[in-house]
């Protein structure tokens, strides 16, 4: 079975003003630990999430030149706004969201 997402999908959001785009791989821990905190974030903030498990997104990763992950890409339709590689804590994340 194959779980990627289409590149239809990544850009679901890009006609909101705010959206985000969570990069991803599936052994890291730091993933899961930084997902976790951004979903209790994002509960708060209830702003369109995409994930995307980048593995699969090669084209992805280098058309945002991504570095490592996590990274979470915050966008204003199809531009980047901002990017967070050190999630640092859900207060951290949620002054981030709320600019």
């Amino acid at each position: 079975m194959n779980n990627s997402i289409k590149i239809e999908d990544i850009k679901e959001h890009f006609d909101k003003d705010k959206h985000l785009i969570f990069g991803y791989t599936p052994m890291c821990g730091t993933c899961k630990i930084s997902e976790r905190m951004l979903d209790i974030a994002n509960d708060i903030e209830q702003l369109p999430l995409k994930k995307i498990d980048l593995n699969f997104h090669k084209y992805f990763s280098e058309e945002y030149k991504i570095m490592s992950v996590p990274v979470l890409l915050i966008m204003d339709k199809d531009k980047e706004v901002d990017r967070i590689y050190a999630f640092q804590s859900v207060p951290y994340l949620l002054e981030k969201l709320k600019k």
